[in-house]
């Protein structure tokens, strides 16, 4: 099916494996006075357009793919009383309860992500022969498999902790909801030192680098005092440009990726970090963060509610019913997800206004999208309902007219 579909748009792939230098060149060698006089569809290069419609026919697909097997795979391992087999072969081979119930979530978690993985793989190759992707196939599996490691460490412990509350107290949910907040606050803090070094090799950028010390003067005149500032080696795993803040308190820093260093120009990469310095000012990170986490606990109530209303199969307890429950809420997922994204993108609006009152660069912030556009293959103005499902950032055709002061082509 890859084959077929990569040979019916060939023209597509051709166009997208221009080489990045050709493309960056393109786009610095725009003159200021056409950014800021020109909408955004003769801004960007028609080929890529042509490329990144074919990718989005392409990609869509595989997201369905994603949650579809998942609810399936749920779905099957509960109706089939797999769960309660599940659960059996468990409790023989580790006995206590609160190991019973971390590994039955962690096997739950486990059985999710191999019900995912073909249509992972899927999007991953057709990154790969788009030419947006960079990683091997032998690094991409590692990623997959430590994220899926962390991810049923995490989902066992919350499981363990949740159905040993839910025996002894009916405030549960408030015991709950509470340690969501100090676990946030806690991944907050580690993230950028224990679990980003497992994914990306960190350098800091050189103090002395003239690049470094504009960087320092805008998070000041930020409010953001002088955090540390590290470069990421993006490129190995995508040709896309990318800066961000992370941590919080003493973890706190600012990260560009090489692909940004490399590729924009340095005015570009000011008001890239600008836009980032804007989440950060608001806490957009955390309150996310903390927004996700409610996204995710009302997701959960709404789950065991319809599965509350689903009789019970004779071998049923309340660590079987997960797998029920773990189908629902996949289907509930796909019912909130136009909300997070609304969210999402409220909070990138702010931060593009953010970046233009500390950095009012308008030639280099458009520049800058239309370089993100080209790149990686954005498309100017989706329809709307697909910006519901698959857009948790402003259509780039919004974003580059915001900032050139252009008529916004995406109504």
């Amino acid at each position: 099916m890859l084959a077929v579909l990569l040979l019916s748009g060939a023209g597509a792939a051709r166009a997208a494996q221009s080489a990045p230098s050709a493309i960056d060149a393109r786009v610095t060698a725009i003159p200021a006075a056409r950014l800021l006089s020109q909408p955004p569809a003769t801004l960007v290069d028609p080929a890529r357009q042509r490329a990144a419609y074919f990718l989005a026919r392409n990609t869509r697909p595989a997201w369905i793919a994603w949650i579809g097997f998942q609810i399936v795979a749920f779905s099957w391992l509960w109706t089939s009383g797999g769960a309660a087999r599940l659960r059996d072969l468990i409790v023989r081979a580790v006995r206590r309860p609160p190991l019973v119930r971390f590994t039955f979530g962690a096997a739950l978690t486990l059985v999710g992500a191999a019900a995912a993985l073909p249509a992972q793989f899927y999007d991953y190759r057709i990154l790969r022969v788009m030419g947006l992707s960079t990683e091997r196939f032998g690094p991409w599996l590692g990623d997959w498999a430590i994220s899926t490691l962390l991810e049923m460490i995490g989902v066992g412990a919350v499981i363990a902790v949740v159905l040993w509350l839910v025996q002894r107290t009916r405030l549960w949910w408030i015991y709950t909801m509470a340690g969501v907040l100090l676990v946030t606050l806690f991944l907050s803090l580690i993230y950028p030192i224990v679990v980003e070094p497992i994914f990306n090799h960190f350098t800091p950028l050189p103090p002395d680098r003239p690049l470094a010390q504009r960087i320092r003067e805008l998070a000041r005149r930020s409010g953001e005092g002088d955090p540390a500032i590290y470069v990421s080696n993006l490129s190995s795993r995508t040709i896309s440009a990318n800066a961000y803040v992370v941590g919080i308190g003493p973890t706190k820093r600012i990260v560009l990726g090489d692909t940004l260093l490399d590729d924009a120009t340095e005015p570009e990469v000011l008001f890239a970090v600008a836009h980032e310095l804007g989440h950060d000012v608001r806490h957009d990170t955390l309150w996310g963060s903390l927004v996700a986490a409610g996204f995710f606990m009302v997701g959960i109530a709404f789950a065991v509610l319809i599965a509350d209303r689903i009789g019970f199969r004779r071998d049923d307890d309340p660590l079987t019913r997960l797998a029920l429950v773990g189908a629902l809420l996949c289907v509930v997922y796909c019912v909130l997800l136009p909300f997070a994204n609304g969210y999402s993108r409220f909070i990138e609006s702010r931060a593009d206004d953010f970046a233009l009152a500390h950095d009012p660069d308008r030639a280099a912030g458009t520049r800058l999208f239309v370089r993100f556009a080209d790149k990686s293959m954005q498309i100017l103005c989706p329809p709307r309902i697909v910006r519901l499902y698959w857009y948790d950032h402003p259509p780039i055709g919004t974003r580059i007219s915001r900032v050139n002061g252009q008529p916004n082509p995406c109504p």
